[in-house]
């Protein structure tokens, strides 16, 4: 199944199935539908078959035998010659199983068509008024007043005629003068008896609706059995088009062909205007056409629209997989180029702003705020020559304390902004500042002063400790160097008795790991310090990862502990430093086989998150981890409690300071006994 989702062919064959399945369903469903309306499950055959005779096939038979008798009335009356061979023809004995009669109200047969017979099926009549002349007439009339103008059109009206246009004038006197356009009819009232013969030997449309009728009714519950089957095949077809969409043969992940990268929107408008003109066209087909004609539109119909819906839901459902699928549309578009404007132009107001002087910004403020005033006091009805005099002696005494205000500020700003950039040696000038101005200032010089102080001893503080470190772990490896030859030395002789080599073996261990913590003092305060080398490179990250897994299997399996490695399907790239990075992941791994928990599976994985590679190690501890993240980060922190296992708690600090001067990221999560270890970089396009 997985391999038929990626198949061309399997998706063109599901494709195809599911429209003839569609059109076999529809006419199922029409069936079923028809037989229902007609009875057929609640009446016997021959009963629907009989009451069917009443439908539209019988009634248009008596529509074409009005036409016929009304050509041959006109022919009568007016002694015009019309061409009736083809009624003729249509009612003739091989042509039609109808036939009718005309009589008058009096019951005398005034017509019969060709073909009658004493033996019928079903037989109705319909009295009609049949028109065979008609006249056009005007005549102008004067009318005592619009109410009697009225009254006489009504009775044009009342004895048939029909009134189609007419004029008022209104004369001097008050009369009205009218002309009437009317048309008047002469009609004959007949009765038109209609009968089906007893046998349908003629291949019209009455036998075409029984037999029809007939197959329906003999399939009728084959019917419902049909569209259920089609219906459950249409909905695997449909659900296997959902699941192929986006999946090409040898290529891994989702792939998007030339449909998928239209905008979505507008594919969807494209598509939707293409199925209402196709439903358009189907409607004026059934409107128009015989019920056959109506049944290969419906057809054809069906046949266009099922593939287009289902081409639109492939591609939504592509997108969806896919991921981010609204940036592949033209309102997405829109609203970011909006966006981008109005970031733009609030970027451009703020630097205008940030450009002009502290004093300007003041100025520009308080004569906004003036003119504000200034303006509301004007449309004030309240002695505005009076508020106008307040309002300028207020503002003269307020404006120059605002500029010296300002001008303070500028000089505040200046000294904070100083502070801010590194500069610990600036002082502010207190000169011409007042009280909590004056303050403020004196406040930010004691800080500069203050953190002055601070860094010069965090910097000394931090070089010596450095140094220490560095000069003790020199001093400790040259007598650690001959400890551990002369152990390898003894380890060589047949030393007696056993207990000796007992002895030997745990000074052989013990000077390992005395080794081993001197190395990672050094490394620690080298990676702290920036003192490595660093050459930047790109870098396969699923690559490292699958060598570093590979090297470590044995380790794992050692411990009790299954891997499983989940990389990134794109194969993403990053700026790092193969070395280090090998020596960041060999630090977590060598953690993970010391504190994992025996008989659990560790992850560790790659996944691209918003341009960003996310490198993940997960394990289950053997140990309560009660302490924070933070903690473990701290060197010579383990997670071990009891500290009985071997290691320095130097490892993480290592990994964090060699995975920082790679420019990345490295973090730590503890959830209960659940450690995670997260390091991230930047994608590399």
């Amino acid at each position: 199944m997985k391999q038929l989702t990626s198949r061309l062919w399997a998706k063109i064959t599901a494709l195809i199935l599911i429209t003839v399945f569609a059109i076999g369903f529809a006419a199922c469903l029409l069936g079923t539908a028809f037989v229902a309306e007609s009875g057929g499950y609640t009446q016997s055959p021959e009963t629907v078959l009989n009451n069917a005779l009443h439908s539209g096939a019988f009634w248009n038979n008596m529509n074409l035998a009005e036409s016929y008798y009304t050509c041959l009335l006109r022919a009568e009356k007016d002694g015009t010659e019309y061409d009736t061979n083809y009624y003729e023809t249509y009612f003739s004995p091989e042509n039609s199983n109808f036939f009718f009669t005309v009589t008058d109200a009096n019951g005398n047969l005034l017509f019969e068509s060709p073909g009658r017979t004493d033996e019928y099926r079903f037989h109705e009549t319909d009295r009609c008024s049949i028109t065979y002349n008609w006249r056009e007439l005007t005549e102008t009339r004067t009318f005592d007043s619009e109410a009697a103008q009225k009254q006489y059109i009504d009775s044009l009206y009342d004895q048939n005629f029909n009134v189609y246009d007419y004029s008022t004038e209104t004369l001097s006197d008050g009369r009205v003068r009218s002309e009437i356009n009317y048309a008047c009819f002469d009609y004959d009232t007949v009765t038109i008896t209609g009968y089906v013969r007893q046998e349908l030997t003629a291949a019209d449309s009455i036998y075409t609706e029984q037999f029809w009728l007939s197959k329906l009714l003999s399939l009728r519950y084959w019917l419902i059995a049909f569209a259920a089957m089609l219906l459950v095949l249409m909905l695997a077809l449909f659900v296997f088009l959902l699941c192929a969409a986006g999946h090409k043969e040898g290529v891994e992940g989702i792939h998007r062909n030339w449909v998928d990268r239209i905008p979505l929107d507008l594919y969807l408008a494209a598509m939707s205007l293409v199925i209402v003109l196709a439903c358009y066209l189907w409607v004026g087909a059934v409107d128009t056409g015989t019920w056959y004609f109506a049944a290969l539109a419906s057809a054809i119909a069906l046949a266009v629209v099922v593939p287009l819906v289902m081409g639109i839901l492939m591609t939504i459902a592509t997108r969806f997989k896919e991921g981010s699928w609204w940036r592949n549309t033209v309102i997405f578009r829109l609203c970011r180029l909006l966006g981008r404007f109005f970031r733009w132009l609030c970027h451009g107001v703020h630097a205008v702003c940030r450009a002009l002087p502290l004093i300007w910004q003041a100025i520009v403020i308080w004569g906004a705020v003036c003119l504000v005033e200034f303006m509301i006091m004007l449309m004030c009805e309240f002695q505005p020559d009076a508020m106008v005099a307040w309002w300028c002696l207020g503002k003269c005494i307020l404006t120059p304390i605002i500029i010296l205000t300002a001008m303070a500020m500028r000089r505040l700003q200046a000294g904070g902004r100083a502070l801010a950039g590194g500069d610990l040696g600036y002082t502010i000038d207190t000169r011409h500042l007042h009280l909590a101005l004056r303050e403020h200032a004196e406040n930010l010089n004691s800080i500069a002063g203050g953190m002055q102080k601070a860094v010069n001893q965090q910097m000394r503080a931090e070089r010596f400790r450095t140094e220490l470190i560095t000069n003790v772990s020199h001093d400790i490896k040259t007598p650690l160097t001959s400890i551990v030859n002369y152990v390898d030395l003894l380890k060589k002789e047949n030393v007696q008795p056993e207990k000796a080599r007992e002895y030997i073996a745990v000074l052989d261990r013990q000077s390992s790991r005395l080794k081993k913590l001197t190395e990672d003092l050094v490394e620690a305060s080298k990676a702290s310090t920036g003192a490595i080398s660093v050459t930047l490179e790109p870098t396969e990250v699923n690559v490292l990862l699958g060598q570093v897994a590979g090297e470590y299997l044995d380790r794992l399996e050692a411990a009790g502990l299954e891997p499983v490695f989940k990389p990134d399907p794109s194969a993403p790239k990053i700026m790092a430093d193969g070395k280090l990075l090998w020596r960041v992941f060999d630090n977590l791994l060598s953690n993970v086989c010391k504190y994992a928990m025996p008989g659990t599976r560790m992850y560790f994985s790659s996944e691209v998150k918003e341009r960003k590679v996310v490198i993940t190690f997960r394990n289950i501890s053997k140990y309560e981890l009660d302490i924070s993240a933070d903690e473990l980060m701290e060197r010579f922190v383990r997670g071990d409690a009891s500290r009985s296992t071997e290691g320095s708690g130097l490892g993480l600090s290592i990994a964090q300071s060699l995975t920082q001067l790679q420019k990345g990221t490295f973090e730590l999560a503890v959830d209960g006994d659940l450690f995670k270890a997260i390091i991230t970089f930047d994608l590399l396009t």
